[in-house]
């Protein structure tokens, strides 16, 4: 168990959680995605959260997976991974922040600023220089947290999903330079 704030811990996911993970991710993900899919999402959420794509992530050396716990109760999930860069453009020597997820009764209570600091710890204590993800271009709310933050946009593509409704397939990358 990780503490980077008093009443915020990060658990790490294991295999065992899978179950756990999955429903957690129905709840959270559900509600803010389902307008971009035609399937509401339940497609992109057994891709993403199937038993062997999550051994295949947690096997990986340079990933770090979490659950998120305020005050003792769980309400998101935390992914980063490093180094590591995207493939559409370079960056060097950076974490990919990968997953943040928060329950939305959580948001606006100040956690995902205090999980975004204790990143920018861990990636300056690793000696790399960017923190990078990815953002939905719809998906206005965590587009302006992240710019809030001091990430800026430096690339867009479109994602070659077949089942997101149409107009929904701009993603784009932003990043934050540490140094």
């Amino acid at each position: 168990m990780i503490t980077p704030h008093p009443d915020l811990k990060l658990q790490p996911i294991t295999e065992k959680d899978h179950k756990k993970l999955f429903d957690l991710m129905k709840k959270i993900y559900t509600p803010a995605y389902s307008h971009f899919w035609i399937d509401q999402g339940e497609w992109y959420l057994e891709l993403c959260y199937n038993i062997d794509n999550l051994k295949k992530e947690l096997a990986r050396e340079r990933s770090h997976y979490f659950f998120i716990q305020w005050s003792n109760k769980t309400i998101g999930i935390l992914k980063y991974d490093f180094p590591f860069s995207p493939r559409e453009i370079e960056i060097p020597n950076a974490m990919k922040l990968h997953r943040l997820y928060l329950h939305p009764s959580t948001h606006g209570k100040g956690i995902a600023p205090k999980i975004m600091t204790y990143l920018e710890e861990i990636a300056k204590s690793n000696g790399l220089d960017t923190i990078w993800l990815e953002a939905m271009a719809r998906q206005e709310q965590a587009k302006c947290f992240y710019k809030k933050m001091g990430y800026k946009l430096i690339h867009s593509y479109k994602l070659d999903f077949e089942r997101f409704n149409p107009g929904f397939e701009q993603i784009q990358i932003l990043q934050k330079k540490l140094n």
